[in-house]
């Protein structure tokens, strides 16, 4: 994916709802050796997409309104998001809150016509409020995106491309881990849940799970939206999806900071991670040697969030689905609170469809 001319020239009205963190930091040099500086926030992906122009912000603190004015120029500012979506006429909005707080400003917005929805992650933390998020969207014709970013990011999807492609055989494991303070399972382990999901392309079927030692009764989210990772411990599963495809899923706070994944398939192997990929072949001739060569040379690599916003209004231009859907993120949200019912269940097995409580 990449930011591509679209058939008009018009420029998108977008708003933005919280502006810290990843609601407006600037580009950043990331620890990924190859990559140039990367809009890395809503703003600056807006500010990098010709098409786009954030025309009104809502915050509660006055300080991140004056700073979101110095960083990117002005925008009407808003204390309140529905006063925002009524006056406003936005074409595309984002949902930058809290974790728990997404839910009834996608269904507002959507109510309210805005066309394209861009909510962060986890798109909710209970099954009944994505739900009724989804709802919404659908009543409403209203697209709605996810920001699992690696699902636009060319260095990830360069290895999706092979997988697909069929040049490594099928995909039948995968192994994924996150390590690192930031290791929550809602926060940050739902990128990697969503990743896992990306490459094995189905449904899940069934689920083993455990929380991290020492939160043996978590049964429920009570995170505090990201900030204190003691409140949003990580978890272990083992997942069975539709097609056959198994993965293991470590999300753990008590590992070396990580995030990589081990893509096996019957004739090969990929390994990646935020900072390299490396495919693992073995040839008809020499069935039990395995050389290795890595990926990314000729890559693209521009920002997955400005490809985000691309995508965003071809899909308002055209109509469609975007590949971050909310119905692919519920398949996400639905694996993080399948986790929760094996553990409170005795890790048990539990079975898709998941009962709404």
């Amino acid at each position: 994916m990449s930011v591509t001319n679209q058939p008009s020239d018009k420029v998108y009205r977008a708003g933005i709802i919280g502006l810290t963190g990843i609601g407006q930091s600037p580009p950043r040099y990331d620890l990924w050796s190859t990559r140039h500086p990367q809009p890395h926030s809503h703003a600056s992906a807006y500010a990098a997409h010709p098409r786009a122009q954030v025309v009104a912000v809502c915050e509660l603190v006055p300080e991140l309104l004056t700073q979101y004015d110095k960083n990117w120029g002005p925008a009407a500012h808003y204390s309140d998001y529905r006063a925002m979506l009524e006056r406003e006429n936005l074409d595309i909005l984002s949902v930058v809150t809290s974790d728990h707080l997404h839910a009834q400003m996608v269904v507002d917005a959507a109510e309210a016509g805005v066309p394209a929805i861009f909510c962060e992650k986890p798109l909710a933390t209970t099954l009944a409020d994505a739900d009724r998020m989804l709802a919404a969207v659908e009543q409403n014709g209203t697209v709605i995106c996810v920001d699992h970013g690696r699902r636009w990011d060319p260095f990830w999807r360069q290895a999706l491309s092979i997988i697909e492609e069929g040049r490594i055989g099928s995909l039948t494991r995968i192994s994924a881990h996150l390590g690192g303070e930031r290791a929550m399972l809602f926060r940050n382990g739902t990128h990697l849940v969503d990743t896992v999901c990306m490459y094995a392309d189905a449904a899940p079927d069934w689920l083993i799970g455990a929380m991290e030692e020492g939160y043996e009764d978590r049964t429920e989210y009570l995170g505090d939206g990201g900030h204190d990772p003691a409140t949003d411990p990580g978890a272990s599963a083992y997942l069975h999806f539709t097609n056959g495809v198994r993965a293991h899923i470590e999300v753990s706070q008590r590992t070396l900071v990580n995030f990589e994944l081990d893509l096996l398939c019957t004739n090969g192997r990929i390994r990646i991670s935020n900072t390299e990929a490396l495919v693992y072949l073995t040839s008809a001739e020499r069935p039990y040697e395995v050389t290795s060569r890595q990926l990314g040379g000729s890559v693209d690599y521009r920002s997955a969030m400005v490809n985000a916003v691309d995508e965003l209004i071809h899909l308002i231009e055209n109509g469609g689905e975007s590949i971050s859907s909310g119905r692919r993120a519920l398949h996400s949200l639905e694996i993080m609170i399948a986790i929760m019912r094996s553990q409170a269940s005795g890790v048990e097995k539990i079975y898709w469809p998941l009962a709404r409580d």
